[in-house]
């Protein structure tokens, strides 16, 4: 029983964990996640639902919507973007109101849910370019966080039964890496 009671624990944290934050829901059970879908006009609707993430690229802020020009990057179940993949294509979400520019800054990594609003003419530098559209509902800023990581099973491998000591046991050697994972 107590097995269950644990199993039971892990896997409601691992679920709650995996959660879309609220101000990513959308009204579909299955939103567009990859920004390269609506690379192909065929395979975009407007007004069909979508979540998609990446890094700030740009922010506008006019009379009465805030322009996001986005990098787009691959999201998780959870809307968060993946670190290490490759950025795709570039996107451009339109939000409501004001958006504080110190906060929504170029580098910041953001996800945006909303719906499929065309596509726009504009610029990358120099170069023409053709962004898709979101009418974005809402949005999730992320940070991204180090934590190091230390795996001293190395220093245990000399300590067998009954023969460990402490003079055996700081023998081993630890290896230890900087990881970076997105948290809200």
């Amino acid at each position: 029983m107590f097995r269950k009671l644990i199993v039971g624990l892990l896997a409601a944290t691992m679920i709650g964990c995996a959660a879309v934050p609220e101000s990513l829901m959308t009204d579909s059970e299955n939103p567009i996640t990859d920004v390269m879908a609506l690379s192909d006009p065929a395979g975009q609707e407007l007004g069909q639902a979508i979540r998609l993430g990446g890094m700030i690229a740009a922010i506008d802020n006019g009379e009465q919507k805030t322009r996001l020009e986005i990098v787009a990057m691959p999201i998780g179940s959870d809307g968060k973007p993946k670190l290490g993949n490759s950025t795709q294509k570039r996107f451009v979400a339109y939000v409501d109101g004001f958006l504080e520019p110190m906060e929504y800054h170029p580098g910041r990594l953001i996800s945006v849910a909303g719906h499929v609003d065309g596509e726009e003419d504009g610029k990358v530098g120099e170069f023409n370019y053709r962004f898709p559209v979101v009418a974005a509902s809402g949005t999730q800023l992320w940070q991204v966080r180090q934590e190091v990581w230390i795996d001293d099973f190395d220093r245990y491998r000399s300590c067998i039964g009954l023969h460990c000591s402490p003079s055996l046991i700081n023998k081993g050697f630890s290896r230890a890496e900087v990881r970076e994972r997105v948290t809200k």
